[in-house]
């Protein structure tokens, strides 16, 4: 204080060395002047405004599509900007065949626009009576089964004095049976009537295991298998036949093979 009574001003100052001032000092006010920014623009932009406004320009309340058939669902979710995704299917006694028994993001939520929401479509009632097949070719049997909710398992086929070749005999389960669709129906196929002879195939030249195959599948057997040494052939090469190739031999006989090997 001066004599008249009078405060003196003091001036301050800050004494900063020039290069802490421009590798420290500016680049952190420059920092922290961006970061100052962002923190106010996102505020602003996803806080503030929202409210201001009601609604957020990238996001959609995701609509209601439970009970509804797969392709209405999709339509609505597709309505209003979304993807559909089915996750799965499951046996439903109250949801019909082919609707949504449940979604995700829940109903009424608020979700961004382009993301896929997950449902789980409805199988139908889990138990349901076989279809009655018999006498169809095999590419009807598998449509009618796939439209009972059934999947075809194991194709087999055998003779069959009733049904005509490639007609179906029988199913297991038998139809009308009343059973689970998670369980398939396996098909029983007509060769058509069985035959008294059958046609001898040509199996000179193929390996054991190839030959039984052959002989088989023609509706006969390996009877008796005799050895011969014959260094020229690679060791079970069938040699001989005890029937010509083509020859008409009754069902079912036996035919005898000999096959070479190395002693």
């Amino acid at each position: 204080m001066s004599k008249t009574g009078k405060v003196k001003d003091r001036n301050y100052t800050i004494s900063m060395p020039k290069r802490t001032f421009w590798r420290v000092f500016l680049p952190l006010c420059m920092f922290l002047f961006t970061a100052g920014g962002l923190t106010a623009y996102f505020v602003v932009e996803r806080i503030v405004m929202p409210k201001i406004v009601g609604v957020q320009r990238d996001l959609v309340k995701t609509p209601d599509v439970l009970g509804k058939a797969h392709e209405d669902a999709r339509n609505a979710f597709f309505g209003v900007g979304l993807l559909t995704e089915v996750r799965g299917r499951e046996f439903n006694e109250e949801v019909a065949d082919g609707s949504v028994i449940s979604q995700f993001p829940e109903p009424g939520e608020m979700v961004k626009k382009g993301r896929k929401i997950a449902v789980t479509l409805s199988r139908g009632p889990e138990a349901a009576t076989v279809p009655s097949v018999r006498g169809m070719n095999e590419r009807q049997a598998r449509n009618e089964m796939s439209r009972g909710g059934f999947t075809v398992g194991n194709v087999r086929r055998a003779w069959s004095e009733s049904q005509p070749l490639d007609a179906v005999i029988e199913t297991f389960p038998q139809a009308g049976t009343i059973t689970s669709r998670a369980m398939n129906v396996d098909l029983v196929i007509s060769r058509g009537p069985r035959p008294t002879h059958a046609e001898m195939p040509n199996i000179i030249g193929e390996s054991l295991s190839e030959a039984r195959k052959k002989v088989e599948a023609a509706g006969l057997r390996v009877g008796k298998v005799d050895y011969r040494n014959n260094p020229s052939v690679v060791p079970g090469t069938v040699l001989s036949q005890s029937a010509a190739p083509g020859a008409k031999v009754p069902l079912e006989s036996a035919v005898d093979i000999t096959i070479s090997a190395i002693r």
